[in-house]
This record gives structure tokens, sequence and C-alpha cells, in this order.
């Protein structure tokens, strides 16, 4: 099924109150908008770049349908994950005028900005921050094995995420609260087995 903004707003407009779901459209807009220009390496059926806000939307619908998580700040935080890092647009002042400081923190938390001491400081981070990083890379991962993508680059993101994002994960399964226990657990387990999948060639695009 393709996604779109329809079948999006039909998983959550039942479980949310009507405020949280403007909030939520409102993150969903900012970030379709910010990212405009932007592109994947994968491709899609017609072998077209995919637009860059598919991956913000596909973090937030791991979030929403794998973890059963419909926190809206959480929400928010995935669609604009990427935000302040790659783009001009969303930045930390817009960010916290519109969603609030949780959010801006989550984001911040999320980019590379700057580059030096990124891992050091996600290791230090919350579990809500590093609950969408985990789902960010899980989607990353999904993406990799596909004709288009070249193995110099698959490469460099398997060797990152055995390097650094492992013992990240590891530590986010002791941070999350009892209720979130289980689903993290098998979010980082996913993301194990699909690494190992992955480095031997075995995974299923």
């Amino acid at each position: 099924m393709e996604e779109n903004r329809e079948t999006f707003f039909a998983r959550i407009q039942p479980l949310l109150a009507p405020s949280d779901l403007l909030d939520i459209e409102l993150a969903y807009t900012l970030a379709k908008y910010a990212h405009r220009w932007q592109v994947r390496l994968e491709t899609d059926a017609a072998g077209r770049p995919r637009r860059y806000f598919e991956h913000l939307r596909r973090v937030a619908l791991i979030l929403i349908d794998e973890m059963k998580v419909v926190d809206p700040t959480l929400i928010i935080a995935a669609l604009n994950h990427d935000g302040i890092e790659d783009t001009r647009d969303l930045t930390p002042e817009l960010l916290e005028h519109c969603f609030g400081t949780e959010v801006t923190r989550i984001v911040k938390g999320l980019s590379k900005v700057p580059k030096e001491g990124y891992i050091g400081r996600l290791m230090m981070s919350d579990w809500k921050t590093l609950l969408v990083k985990a789902c960010d890379r899980l989607d990353n991962l999904r993406s990799l094995d596909r004709p288009e993508i070249s193995a110099a680059f698959r490469r460099k993101q398997l060797d990152e995420t055995q390097r650094d994002y492992l013992q990240i994960f590891d530590r986010l399964v002791g941070l999350v609260p009892p209720d979130l226990e289980r689903g993290v657990r098998q979010l980082r387990d996913g993301i194990k087995s699909l690494l190992q999948e992955l480095d031997q060639g075995t995974a299923v695009p």
C-alpha cells in the first residue's frame, strides 16, 4: 500500500485529541515542506529517487505501527528528526515556537550539529531521543538491500551501526518505561537480526 497523508492520519485520528492531531498535522506539513528538495538514495518502481520525506514518515510509522506508540511528542519528533541538521527552515527556534521544549530537545539530541562528539551526546540522551533514533536506524537499514545502493555505502552503514549504535540501543532497553520494554527489546533485536542478514547478504528487500 502506498502511504499518503490520509493513510497516515487514519491510524491515529481515533486515538488522539483534536489539538494533538492539529500539532501532528503541522509537523507533517512542515517536514514535507522543509525537505521538499531532498531525495533518498533508494528509488521507486519507476526508477525515480524517493522523496526524503518518505523516510521521515516511515520512521513515524515504525513508532505507530510497530512500537504501538501514539505519543504526539514522539510522532512530531520523528517527523522532524532531521530538520535541524538537514534544512534551513526547521530551526530550533521554530520548533520551540510550534511544538515546545520537549520536541525541540529531542530533535536537537538527534542532530549531528556539531558532528564532533555526536555519539557521546547521543549515548547520554533520554529514552525518547534514543527510541526515535532506533526507529530511524531501522528504516535506514531496511533501505540498504536495494540494487541502487552502492556496496560502499551499505558497508559504511553496517559498520556504523555495529560500532556506534548497538551499544546505544542496548542502553535504550534499560531506560524505557516498563510498558515499552518488551517492544523496545524486540526493536533492538530486530535491528541486530537485520544487521546480520545484511552483512551476510541474505536480507529480503
